[in-house]
């Protein structure tokens, strides 16, 4: 019961089983280099006379915003190649055999994988930041995590396999 309720209170239980969120950036939550010479130039002009900030206090408080920026960079940079990536990744599929995998809800209205089924990636849409394929014949839209694997694999989930010859109904 104490388990359960640290989780419950410091987050490190289980994401899937509660609700979880992140604040978005916004200029109410996020520190820009701007306001950091803002503060530090309200610190200045603040300080105590008979007691001032050293110079290597002030070049350590410099160094460390330049690192959260250069960090922050650095973030959106790897972001951006890895969308870059997924997309290509994507595209490379239109064309070739794969197997996705076949969901239905669980009680806590989450997909969960029952079986797997075949088919010829027919077109990638890359609307919405993540891709999705849609296999020939089937309306349905996949997203890359349903993929299973390329070509005919064995059914690792335990359910029946859905071949081209059977439609499957997705609830997801």
């Amino acid at each position: 019961m104490a388990d359960d309720l640290l989780g419950r209170l410091s987050g490190t239980g289980n994401p899937y089983a509660m609700n979880t969120s992140t604040p978005a950036a916004n200029e109410k939550n996020s520190l820009t280099i701007t306001d950091y010479f803002k503060l530090l130039a309200a610190q200045l002009a603040n300080q105590d006379m008979t007691n001032p900030m050293s110079n290597s206090e002030m070049m350590a408080q410099m160094t460390q915003m330049a690192m959260v920026q250069s960090i922050g960079t650095m973030t959106d940079a790897v972001n951006n190649s890895m969308n870059i990536t997924t997309q290509t990744y994507a595209a490379g599929l239109v064309g070739q055999e794969i197997t996705v995998a076949v969901t239905e809800e669980n009680e806590y209205g989450q997909p969960v994988a029952v079986g797997v089924k075949y088919g010829i990636v027919e077109s990638v849409s890359l609307v919405g930041g993540n891709p999705t394929i849609r296999l020939a014949d089937d309306s349905t839209d996949y997203s890359l995590s349903y993929i299973v694997g390329m070509g005919k694999i064995d059914n690792p989930f335990g359910g029946t396999d859905k071949g081209e010859e059977e439609k499957v109904q997705f609830l997801v």
